[in-house]
Parts: structure tokens; C-alpha cells; sequence
């Protein structure tokens, strides 16, 4: 909140109006928001008081500079610094700071149909352009062996961009890959947040192959290449659409047909299947709750004029190609299922995580909880969007921030920071190599409660799981979906009706008083064990899948020599890899072995090797060619992480020989 003239002091030989502005000035916002300043390393206050606010910058994240200057001409008139007026006078004769309308405001002022704006180029510079033959030899290059070939498609190019879905995505291709089933993933080298436009112009595609970004190709070339493909390709063949976003529904209606694929997987990671406004917000702001396309709501949302035409060509893509529907969660099922009339084969809850509760940890008494010297820990995580709840966050910080019984923390990628008052910056990236780096950088700092705000209701999150298995519980409101669901199945948090109660929560002492119950009863972290979407799916199975259909007795063992994958030859508990002499690093991928097997290890854990060698000579544990991706080693046997690198230097064999008797989650889908 701003601070009031009485309140601010003034030493003997400052400027008052400067110490005014000062005492309003929020340095690290200031920094964050405008580069130049922080590269400059002037003082912020300095530069807002002499020259900032005539540029229109903003002093802080409560006072929008411009708006006050074009709402209130007379101060503009006068050339009166306008923080400086509303601290001294202006809040005192009812003027407003912000444009009235809250958050709000400036997301519905930014609010456009996709489709007016201009896509955005993603695919990596000079980038090599595939014809149909190029893509044949490549797959032909990794068909020895396979068992099936799926192809996935998604908005974006899932081996090089950090976020949920493409971590997901990155499972399911590992998972694919232990059972021999080779994927094939395209995303549009142009990005737009709707489908794409049909034009007469091919539209380009990038191509990942088995986790190795190959090129560029155009959509008929795609659908050519696997048209000549379809002939000497296993039987089993599926077609995965993650997203559709940028993609053009012609495009994908022509590859799948040509792959001749046995089954077609529609997963609902959001509801852009119902509005291109996929989270079903009426001008980026209010959950609407997808109302029929001619309704009154429609029109008056940015979305509106445009969603008959889009959903005519989402009524052709699900008629063209049968749909299996899998949802992450029921709360996103049951939405799906009452706003959208699309046809379908099947539709089935199938989790991207399960929860696992560990046993509570002891008590730990705290005293002094609530005051300055054990503040409450306070967190929001992830990228700050108004889809996340970042204004509602951003405006708790605001209200709190002369309440010392709270600490507030954003975990986030560095360029994902949002400096301000009051607020700690942790930098956090999930990644595929590494996928407890939040759950463990909220467990360091000890939070006590995880704030997830979206305002519409979220098809999963992972970023709630995460919390809870950090020890933190969840602040969230009723709207938010699969995440209220969440807390209320696990009992891990609070569900609150709206945003006016989310801050009278803070605001009263409730929040002090719940987190203080939490710490007499002890931090409850858990285990999330992944079930890796597509691939441990049995389309054959009615419902969800059984725990004896996700398990099996074979490791999935091959080796990533470069973009091509070996297979090997087994005898008794040694497996066999045939090398060139020019191998190098090789990666050793393997399926994962059940959770309750591993010896009680946190870390996700692949095949426990007994032996390793390389031409006939042992490669023992911490030898240096065990690069990376190996655990902890008991009694001469060493576990991998399931993809474990090994230099292999010029050798001709690789032998690696395994402790049987271990289950581990299988690929059910090829299998059936």
C-alpha cells in the first residue's frame, strides 16, 4: 500500500517533495521493469523524481503513472509529479492510483482474438529443411527393432522448452522409447495460440525424431513421408495430439490418415477444444464456464466472433479422426463432457501423476511463528501470468506488506522474476533431466503454503503437486478445478470462495492460525510418482488402467548411439549392444523400475546394474567412464536414473549384465 505524507520522515537537508516520491518508490520493480535503469545502476527513486515519471514510467506495481497523468489533466497541466500529488493530496480527494478495474483492467484492455494476431517464429535458425525421402531414411535409419511407431503432436518443440505439457511429453518419449516404439513429434515452425489458417501456402512443421530435433518439413511432405512408410511400419501405430495450437487442422487430419494409425489419442491438457480461448476465460480475465457459441457472453468476449468457424473445424478433425479422450483429472472430464458435443470413441480419467503421502514428519515446535522472526512462508510458483493468478498474488503481497507475520517467496526461471518489495526471488527450472527442482527448493525455504490462483479451472497442475510434496499445503480458491479437487481428496489446504476471501484469509489472522495448526501436526511430504500419459495407457481396458497392466518383468533396455537406437541380444541376465568402434558417449535407457523397489530411494531409479563391460573388461562403479545418470552403489550393484550415459569409446561390444527379479512400469498400448 502507499505510504501516507504523515508518515514519512524527513532528514534536515533533503528535498521533502524527493523524500515524499522516495518513501513510494519501489526500487526492485523499478529495476526489474526497466533494464536500462538497473543497467545504468542509478538510484531508482532519483531517476523516477527527475525524469521517470515524464517518460510514463511506473514508480511500483501500485501506480500507473500514465493513467494518472491522462485520468487527472489538471495535475498534468500543472507538471506536477504525479506520485508525489497522489501521496500528498490525491488519495485524500478520491483519486485513484490504477485504472479502476482492478488486475483486471489491463488484461481485458490487452484482450484479442488469436487469430489477429501475428504468429510468431519458433523453430531454431538455419535449421535443416526435410523433403519426404529426407524423413523416410531417417525413420527407416531407427526401424530395425521397432515394435511400433507413434506420432505427437503438440504446440511447441517440447526437447527445448520448459513447462508441463512438455515435460509430459518428454516421459511419454522415453517411456515409448523403453518398450522399442519409435516417436515421432511435429509442432509449427510458426506459433499462434488457435489453429492455424488454412492457406494455399504449405505450412511448415518441426520434426522431432525418438528425442532429437531432425528439421523442418512441410505438412504434404509429412503426410508423403508416412504414406510411403505405412507399408513396412509395425502394426502398432498411434496418433497422440497433445495440442493443436499453430498447427492447421488439415495438416493433422492428413498425417494421421497417412500413418493409417490403429488408434487416435485427444488429450485434454486444457479446453481449447471447446474455444480457442482455452481456458475458458471471457477476455482473458472471467472463467465462463463455456456457454453455447450464440450466446450473450460470447459476444461481448474477444473470442466470440470467431469460435463457430473454429468449432466447425474441431467438429471435422474429431469426425475425421475417432478420438480416445483421456483427461488428466475428472474435474476436467466433467467440463469437457457438458460444454463440448464433439464425437468420441471413448473418454477416461487417466492422472499425469499419482500422490504419494510419506509418513509425516515430527513436530516442530514454533514459538515465535508469525512474527518477524518466523514469519508464515508464503509462495507462488511458476511463470507469473494473469492464467496463474499472478495479479491476485501480486495484490496480496501488496496488502501484506506491512505485516510482518508473512514472507512471501516467487519460484520461477530467472527470466521468469518479477522483483518487487516484499517479495524473496528464488530462481526454479523444472527440466526433464531434473524434475524435483521446485519440490525441492520449496522444501529448502520451508514453505508452509503454496498459493495456486488461476481463475479457471486447471486441468491438473503440477505445480500444486509439487507443493504438496514439498511439505507445503495450498491456499486456492473454489474455481480453480482439479486443483481445489486436489486439496480437498488429500486434505492438504484451503479451499476459499473468492479473491475477497483469499485477502481477508491473510488479512484476519486466518492464515496465521491454520499454518500454526500445520506446524503442531507436522510437515506431510509426499512422493509423485509420473504414469507417463499416453505411454502407460491400454486403449483395450475399460476405465482406468490396472496396477498388473502397468507392470512387467523386462527392463526395455536399449542404447542411444547418436540419433540412432540400438537394440540388444539377451542371455540370461546379460545383455548384449554391438557397436561400431566409434560410438563414444552411449546412452543406456531402460524403463523405471516400481517405486517400492528401489531400496527406498527418493530419486526416480531405472535398472540395477551388476556388471558393465566394454570389449570383454569390466567398467566397475565409479569408474569414470559412468558418466552420468547412475545412483547409489550397494555391494557392487549400481542403479541408473533410466538414462544413464557411458563413454564407450572405440569398443565394439557393451555388456550389461542386471539383477532380475524386479518389476518395473510398462508400455501397455504397443503390447495390446
Amino acid at each position: 500500500m502507499p505510504p501516507r505524507a504523515a508518515d514519512i520522515r524527513v532528514v534536515a537537508g533533503d528535498d521533502p517533495k524527493f523524500a515524499v516520491v522516495a518513501a513510494a518508490v519501489d526500487p526492485a520493480y523499478y529495476c526489474a521493469r526497466y533494464s536500462d535503469i538497473a543497467d545504468a545502476n542509478v538510484d531508482p527513486a532519483r531517476h523516477y523524481y527527475d525524469a521517470g515519471w515524464k517518460e510514463r514510467r511506473n514508480p511500483n506495481a501500485w501506480f500507473d503513472t500514465r493513467w494518472y497523468l491522462e485520468a487527472y489533466t489538471d495535475i498534468q497541466d500543472a507538471g506536477v509529479n504525479p506520485l508525489y500529488h497522489f501521496v500528498v493530496a490525491g488519495r485524500r480527494e478520491g483519486r485513484l492510483p490504477l485504472r479502476p478495474g482492478g488486475h483486471r483492467r489491463p488484461v481485458v484492455d490487452q484482450a484479442v482474438n488469436p487469430l489477429l494476431r501475428d504468429p510468431w517464429p519458433v523453430a531454431p535458425r538455419n535449421a535443416q529443411f526435410l523433403e519426404a525421402e529426407d524423413l523416410c531414411l531417417r525413420v527407416r535409419k531407427v526401424l530395425p527393432g521397432a515394435r511400433g511407431l507413434v506420432l505427437a503432436a503438440s504446440h511447441d518443440r517440447y526437447v527445448d522448452v520448459t513447462g508441463g505439457m512438455q515435460v509430459l511429453i518428454a516421459d511419454e518419449q522415453r517411456l515409448f522409447a523403453t518398450n522399442h516404439v519409435i516417436y515421432l513429434h511435429i509442432s509449427p515452425a510458426l506459433a499462434r495460440l488457435t489453429l492455424g489458417v488454412e492457406d494455399p501456402e504449405p505450412a511448415v512443421l518441426q520434426v522431432v525424431l525418438d528425442g532429437v530435433f531432425v528439421g523442418l518439413i512441410e505438412g504434404p511432405a509429412l503426410a508423403q513421408a508416412l504414406a510411403e512408410l505405412a507399408p513396412d511400419l509395425p502394426d502398432a501405430r498411434l496418433f497422440t495430439l497433445h495440442s493443436f495450437f499453430g498447427h492447421r487442422a488439415s495438416d493433422l487430419m492428413a498425417a494421421a490418415l497417412a500413418l493409417q494409425a490403429r488408434q487416435h489419442v485427444f488429450w485434454l491438457h486444457d479446453y481449447a477444444s471447446i474455444c480457442d480461448s482455452y481456458n475458458l476465460l471471457r477476455n482473458n480475465v472471467e472463467y465462463c464456464r463455456g456457454p453455447a457459441p450464440d450466446s450473450l457472453a460470447c459476444q461481448v468476449c474477444v473470442h466470440g466472433d470467431t469460435r463457430p468457424g473454429y468449432l466447425a473445424r474441431m467438429q471435422a478433425l474429431f469426425t475425421t479422426l475417432p478420438f480416445h479422450v483421456l483427461s488428466p483429472s475428472r474435474a476436467a472430464l466433467d467440463i469437457w463432457l457438458s460444454r463440448s458435443s464433439l464425437p468420441y470413441l471413448s473418454a477416461r480419467v487417466h492422472e499425469n501423476a499419482l500422490l504419494e503421502p510419506s509418513a509425516p514428519a515430527a513436530p516442530v515446535g514454533r514459538p515465535l511463528l508469525g512474527t518477524a522472526e518466523d514469519p508464515v512462508r508464503v509462495a507462488f510458483a511458476g511463470f507469473p501470468t494473469p492464467q496463474k493468478g499472478w495479479p491476485q498474488f501480486m495484490e496480496l503481497v501488496l496488502r501484506c506488506r506491512d505485516v510482518s507475520a508473512y514472507r512471501f517467496f516467487h519460484f520461477a526461471s530467472g527470466e521468469a522474476m518479477r522483483p518487487m518489495d516484499n517479495l524473496v526471488g528464488v530462481p526454479t527450472r523444472v527440466t526433464p533431466g531434473n524434475r524435483m527442482a521446485m519440490v525441492n527448493a520449496l522444501a529448502e525455504h520451508k514453505i508452509d503454503l503454496l498459493v495456486v490462483l488461476s481463475p479457471w479451472p486447471e486441468t491438473f497442475s503440477y505445480v500444486a503437486y509439487e507443493g504438496f510434496c514439498s511439505g507445503a499445503d495450498i491456499v486456492t480458491l473454489a474455481d480453480t478445478g482439479n486443483v481445489a479437487d486436489a486439496v480437498r481428496r488429500h486434505r492438504r489446504g484451503v479451499v476459499l470462495a473468492n479473491e475477497a476471501a483469499l485477502y481477508d484469509f491473510f488479512l484476519d489472522g486466518s492464515a496465521l492460525t491454520y499454518a500454526g495448526g500445520r506446524a503442531e501436526q507436522g510437515r506431510e511430504p509426499g512422493r509423485l510418482r509420473l504414469t507417463g500419459t499416453t505411454a502407460t495407457v491400454d486403449l483395450g481396458l475399460v476405465g482406468r488402467t490396472t496396477p498388473a497392466a502397468m507392470q512387467t518383468l523386462d527392463p526395455g533396455l536399449s542404447l542411444l548411439v547418436g540419433e540412432q537406437t540400438l537394440y540388444p541380444r539377451r542371455s540370461g541376465d546379460m545383455w548384449t549392444f554391438m557397436l561400431d568402434g566409434a560410438a563414444g558417449h552411449v546412452r543406456l535407457m531402460s524403463r523405471r523400475v516400481l517405486p517400492e523397489q528401489d531400496g527406498g530411494a527418493r530419486a526416480r531409479m531405472g535398472v540395477a546394474v551388476t556388471g558393465l563391460m566394454l570389449d570383454g573388461v569390466k567398467v566397475p562403479p565409479g569408474d569414470r567412464r559412468r558418466i552420468a545418470g547412475w545412483r547409489n552403489v550397494r555391494e557392487e550393484v549400481q542403479w541408473t536414473d533410466g538414462d544413464a550415459v557411458i563413454d564407450a569409446g572405440t569398443a565394439r561390444r557393451l555388456d550389461v549384465t542386471l539383477r532380475l527379479g524386479r518389476r518395473y512400469l510398462r508400455l501397455a498400448m504397443a503390447e495390446s
